[in-house]
Parts: C-alpha cells; structure tokens; sequence
C-alpha cells in the first residue's frame, strides 16, 4: 500500500529532521511500596521499595531496557528513527523512584547502552497531598469527608493542602522538556516519577486540559507511557513537531491493574 504524502511540506520536513534532542520520552513509575500495598497516600513521604517492589524494578528494567536497547523506528508517518545508543535517566529524589531508576540503569549497561549519571530532578517528585499524605481512604474519609469528596469530584482539595493538578503537570513537563533537549539527537529520556506526577505530566506534556484528569488512569508500578516526537504535517495541520502518546501503562507482564 503507497501512502500518500504529496501534502506533506519539504519545509516541515526538513524542520523536523533537524530538531536537535530526545526523540522519545518515556516515563517509568518506581516500583511497589509498602504505602501502596496499604492503599494509603503517599505523596512527598519519602517510602522505600519493599521487596516485591525491587523484584518489580529489576523485571521491568530487563524489559524496558531491551525495548530501549533496541532502537527502531517510532511515531508514524514522519517519525524518524531513534537511536538504541542514546539514552539519558532523569529521576525523581525520592528514594523509590531513584532505586527503580538506578535498576534500569544498570541493565542497559549490561546490553551495551551507556546511560551516564542518573539525573536528579526535584520536579518529578510526586504530587503533594497535603493532610492525606500517610492516610488511607477510611482514615481521611473519617478525618475529612468534605475535602475528600472534592478530590474524589474534582481532582483538587485547596483546604486539604493537595498540590494543584495544573502546576503539578506544567512542572514535570518543564523538567522532560529540558532535559530532553540535552539528550543525543534521535534518543530517548527516561523519566522516573510517580503515579499522579506522570499522569499529570504526561497530560500537560501533550496539551490535555488539566480539568480533563480523568481521562488518563495512572500508570501502575513499574509501568512506563512512551510519548515520541512527530510533526512535519502528520495528522496535524500545523506541521509542527509536537509530542504525542505512543502507548500508556505498558509493563514486563500482560496484566495491567495494580497497586
């Protein structure tokens, strides 16, 4: 089958061809936590890995890995290649999401991708819940049953303390865009976050409204969303570069619902 692409401009496609950065970002959440097994909010406490969530970390990071090794081509029609050499980790402080970050790192060391030092970011930690932070939903339904029936409504509990959903995304996709664009041309950046920040981030990263939260379920532990860059006339009109949503909550086994 021929594709037409005689509407495609040579300027747009000559423009996206020179786009200097990562091709690719992906965002992996840490692995399972002590906190989530419980059910409870975890937010900016900074919860260890348990022993399932390592085990998770070293089977995900196997699998991702090997896709990241792998290079290929990604994104559609006027998607480029990207490069299986070029790889950069940014995580968030928070010690589950480093040692997830740092277990990943070390598998594509073993197939021959050289990451370098793992970047830290502050503006991949987690969403800040406020008073709900170290709670269940039975404790703060006890303690709070009005703000929790706004978060539950709306996203958003100001008397709660709960960070802003917008601020939460605008602020991890400050932070992949920057450090993508110091990534090798034609590489990918992986950023390890948590659940809120990622689904945030990747909302505001490919231009969701942030009242539409519900429109992307988290990603569970150990699950990665792949966005890569495409433009140059494509599905939009614009022919502008732009990052859209490859795949969302892909993991190292076929089921999809956990913690």
């Amino acid at each position: 089958m021929s594709i037409d692409t005689s509407s495609v401009s040579a300027e747009a496609v000559a423009g996206y061809s020179q786009i200097a950065g990562a091709r690719r970002i992906v965002f992996l959440r840490h692995g399972q936590t002590d906190y989530n097994v419980q059910h409870r909010f975890q937010g900016i406490i900074d919860i260890p890995l348990n022993s399932i969530g390592r085990e998770q970390a070293v089977e995900g990071g196997q699998v991702l890995a090997r896709r990241l090794a792998g290079g290929g081509r990604i994104g559609g029609l006027n998607a480029d290649y990207v490069s299986a050499t070029a790889v950069r980790i940014v995580s968030s402080p928070l010690e589950r999401a480093f040692n997830t970050a740092q277990a990943l790192a070390e598998e594509l060391k073993t197939l021959g991708v050289e990451v370098g030092e793992i970047a830290v970011d502050k503006r991949l930690l987690e969403r800040s819940y406020g008073v709900f932070e170290g709670l269940d939903f039975d404790q703060i339904a006890e303690q709070y049953p009005e703000w929790l029936l706004e978060w539950r409504q709306t996203g958003e509990s100001a008397g709660a303390g709960v960070e802003p959903g917008g601020v939460v995304g605008d602020r991890v996709r400050e932070a992949v865009l920057e450090h993508a664009a110091e990534v090798p041309e034609g590489g990918t950046l992986v950023a390890v976050s948590h659940g809120a920040a990622i689904a945030r981030g990747v909302m505001s990263t490919i231009g969701l409204d942030p009242r539409h939260f519900d429109c992307i379920r988290g990603v569970d532990n150990v699950h990665w969303s792949e966005l890569v860059l495409a433009g140059g006339g494509g599905s939009g009109a614009s022919g502008a570069a732009r990052w859209r949503l490859a795949s969302h909550n892909v993991g190292a086994r076929p089921e999809v619902f956990g913690a």
